[in-house]
């Protein structure tokens, strides 16, 4: 393989220990957001450039922290399993990544839209480190993605902020996507004797809980959406 080959596979691989299609994911669903919302060119970019950043930083993080775990379970979609890269080789990457969050947060939606994004960001740091096994892993996922709505209507005018059924949908998304992103692996996390709410309810409770999230969230959108036509 040569040397251009070479830097591209690493790079391809950086980018999927990012979590990348979940990523790209939250980044676009914030920049697009602070756009529909008015917000100007400039700050739209610097929203784009500082969740970003913040997705990077918690997706490394998490590939770092469940290296040991994920090789033993054979995850081969993670780089660091396929020996694509080592752990140490996210650490200077995270430390860039995790130092550029900070500033470009301030700066994208000021004082209080960046400390938003900064809690956000550091909410899913404490699911990576410290809750993502437990009963408690759905906690991150309600905070992370309350603040978001804060960020994005603080980045697109300091005036605006978010109306409290936007809120409540965005927190029921986030609640809702953890629980069916650990349904299908709680057979294994069971075996690995791996905590988390998926686990602890079991697939059947899981997929009800997962069913009346969807649909109180339904309720929701169809409150913002009818404010939003009155309005």
């Amino acid at each position: 393989m040569n040397h251009k080959s070479l830097r591209g596979t690493r790079l391809r691989a950086y980018l999927a220990a990012t979590h990348f299609p979940q990523a790209l994911a939250m980044v676009l669903l914030m920049t697009v957001s602070t756009a529909l919302c008015g917000g100007s060119w400039s700050s739209v970019a610097l929203v784009f450039l500082a969740s970003a950043a913040g997705q990077s930083t918690v997706g490394w993080t998490n590939d770092v922290h469940d290296a040991a775990a994920d090789r033993a379970e054979g995850r081969s979609t993670k780089p660091t399993v396929r020996g694509e890269l080592r752990p140490e080789d996210l650490r200077l990457p995270i430390l860039i990544s995790a130092t550029l969050t900070i500033p470009l947060s301030f700066v994208a939606a000021g004082w209080v839209g960046g400390a938003a994004h900064i809690a956000a960001v550091a909410s899913a740091l404490a699911y990576n480190f410290l809750l993502a096994r437990t009963v408690w892993s759905w906690v991150p996922y309600a905070a992370s993605f309350a603040l978001m709505p804060v960020f994005i209507a603080q980045a697109s005018s300091p005036s605006l902020w978010p109306p409290s059924p936007i809120v409540l949908l965005s927190v029921l998304v986030g609640v809702t996507a953890h629980v069916l992103n650990a349904i299908p692996d709680i057979d294994i996390d069971r075996e690995t004797g791996w905590g988390g709410l998926a686990v602890s309810l079991g697939k059947r409770r899981s997929v009800i809980l997962a069913a009346v999230l969807v649909t109180v969230g339904v309720v929701c959108l169809g409150v913002v959406i009818n404010d939003w036509l009155l309005g």
